[in-house]
């Protein structure tokens, strides 16, 4: 059975640095790619709230549960590694000083009820 999980971040762009780019990083190790056939295996959806360079990361995603934690750390990775090149051929940099697993708020918990009753 699917379950819906939030993983947060702290991160602390690089002056130049698309703030999609740890978004973006997200997605290529969580999909293999910017663009892939069919559905997500893990459908998930990378928000930020930025002051300055400094940005909270929230990575909502849908997983069958024993799955959860092979997900969870691949965002980690994704996230720590601190880097993405961008669909524009732009690498971007950051640095990950905080990550940790967090709770769904309201809206992110409809989201996920949406994809978990999707399939």
């Amino acid at each position: 059975m699917k379950r819906s999980f939030v993983q947060c971040a702290e991160v602390l762009l690089e002056s130049d640095a698309d703030p999609a780019g740890p978004g973006g990083a997200v997605t290529l190790r969580l999909c293999g790619s910017w663009n892939h056939p069919g559905p997500c295996r893990w459908p998930h959806r990378t928000s930020a709230d930025w002051d300055g360079q400094r940005g909270r990361i929230r990575v909502v995603f849908t997983a069958p549960a024993e799955e959860a934690a092979e997900v969870s750390s691949l965002i980690e990775h994704a996230l720590a590694d601190g880097e993405c090149v961008g669909p524009d051929g732009k690498r971007s940099r950051w640095t990950a000083t905080a990550q940790s697993a967090g709770t769904l708020n309201e809206e992110e918990a409809a989201l996920g009820a949406s994809w978990e009753s999707a399939g």
